[in-house]
């Protein structure tokens, strides 16, 4: 990121997610368990990681343990699953696939949500535009969205967050198309709410009597800028409506992190996507341990350019860590191993990326072992490891790479609740009888 301050007035921007995602994904596939409490458990069936709003409702908390909730839960009607990852994988393609055809330019921000620049459109026209995006998804694949629209990405995610805060007035969509608009609801947002601010930096802003987003948009972006940083004052501009973040500059903790980039040419051969996807689990693993956090999941998804004329084939997969792990090596390996299940010869690849899921805090001791994984043992070392080769790399740009791949042997989780992966498994398709 440069230190300039230089913005733009003329893009438009959305930010499209979808409502408890793993829930709303078990409850398309199972009618039966619709406007139902639902609970989707962690790896091994350890711990709640994904709420509908029914099992909310009841008082259940995101990362409860199953074991400590399970008897009242189910005293109270509550569905149970297993995570699913093959099906969430498949349905976030399906996600982001239908947006493409809203606009050219997407950039998925997570499993669940994406950016969208709407460029083109004037501000005060995109309130129906975005109703007719919320409807085709629902049509199209069966996942209720919330969409919110401004001048900038910060803008955006505030008005998702609205959208998700005030759903019933607004019906899921929030348009920030004014300057009475903007004003009220920055004047509604905590300060520690807007994107990209932590709790750290929020603490220090209200000691100088910023409270709100209203407050902090009201300061001079340069006067931030020799205070704080560049990247306060471009936080300052975009809530003015000064579109100067791009959504990968953003550096917060996240639920999930991704790393992809579109490649300068079509490419066919499996050496190339191999040596692509192996860069991107070493940049993912880099933010990962940057946010002080560790994974259980890795995902992996490749596609073609469906504006070409050409044969097109796009793909996704997921699998869960037999540990949760820093270890970029750990990443490739099970990248890897995906990309040859999803990779198929004769195709043009635009694009090829992975995700890491399921994070939660790295700790640096007592480290959650399996007796079947032997490399669990040796975490403190492969994380000193990492340690010293993000400093190299950070001193000496990709100074050190990833030479070879680790192999592992096949295992499988324990997924006692685990619906079908539907849109993935011939064998587990669903039956319609008459």
């Amino acid at each position: 990121m440069s230190d300039n301050l230089i913005g733009k007035r003329d893009q438009v921007w959305a930010l499209i997610d979808a409502k408890s995602f793993y829930c709303s994904c078990e409850q398309l596939f199972d009618p039966t368990i619709a406007n139902k409490p639902v609970v989707v458990l962690s790896n091994n069936d350890g711990c709640c990681v994904a709420l509908s709003e029914q099992a909310k409702a009841l008082g259940i908390t995101r990362g409860a343990p199953w074991f400590k909730v399970e008897r009242e839960a189910r005293s109270k009607g509550v569905v149970v699953r297993s995570s699913n990852y093959t099906l969430y994988a498949d349905m976030s393609r399906r996600f982001i696939e239908e947006l493409s055809n809203f606009s050219p330019c997407v950039e998925q921000y997570s499993i669940d949500e994406a950016f969208v620049r709407l460029d083109g459109f004037k501000l005060d026209q995109l309130e129906d535009y975005g109703r007719q995006i919320k409807q085709t998804i629902y049509k199209n694949i069966g996942l209720p969205v919330r969409v919110g629209i401004g001048a900038t990405p910060t803008l955006a995610k505030l008005g998702n967050q609205a959208a998700k805060v005030y759903e019933q007035r607004v019906q899921g969509v929030v348009q920030i198309d004014s300057d009475h608009k903007r004003e009220w609801l920055l004047a509604r947002t905590d300060v520690q709410n807007i994107w990209g601010i932590g709790a750290k930096t929020a603490t220090r802003l209200r000691t100088m009597g910023i409270d709100n987003a209203l407050q902090l948009s009201q300061k001079s972006a340069p006067e931030i800028r020799r205070i704080w940083n560049v990247v306060l004052a471009r936080t300052v501009m975009e809530l003015q409506g000064i579109a100067c973040i791009d959504p990968g500059d953003i550096d917060e903790t996240k639920k999930q992190i991704l790393s992809s980039r579109s490649f300068g040419q079509g490419i066919t051969d499996f050496e190339e996507l191999k040596s692509a996807l192996a860069f991107h689990c070493q940049r993912a693993g880099e933010k990962l341990r940057r946010q002080g956090s560790q994974a259980n999941v890795v995902g992996v998804f490749l596609r073609t350019n469906r504006y070409k004329q050409l044969p097109q084939l796009n793909r996704s997969s997921a699998v869960p860590l037999m540990c949760p792990s820093q270890d970029n090596y750990k990443f490739i390996d099970s990248a890897l191993q995906q990309l040859k299940h999803i990779y198929k010869p004769g195709y043009e690849y635009q694009k090829v990326g992975v995700i890491l899921d399921e994070l939660t805090p790295a700790i640096d001791e007592g480290f959650q072992l399996d007796m079947f994984d032997t490399s669990a043992f040796d975490e403190a070392k492969r994380r000193e490891l990492m340690a010293i080769t993000d400093m190299m790399n950070a001193k000496f740009k990709n100074g050190i790479k990833p030479a070879s791949v680790i192999a592992t042997s096949n295992w499988h989780m324990k997924q006692a609740f685990r619906s079908n992966r539907w849109t993935t498994r011939l064998d587990e398709l669903p039956i319609a009888k008459c």
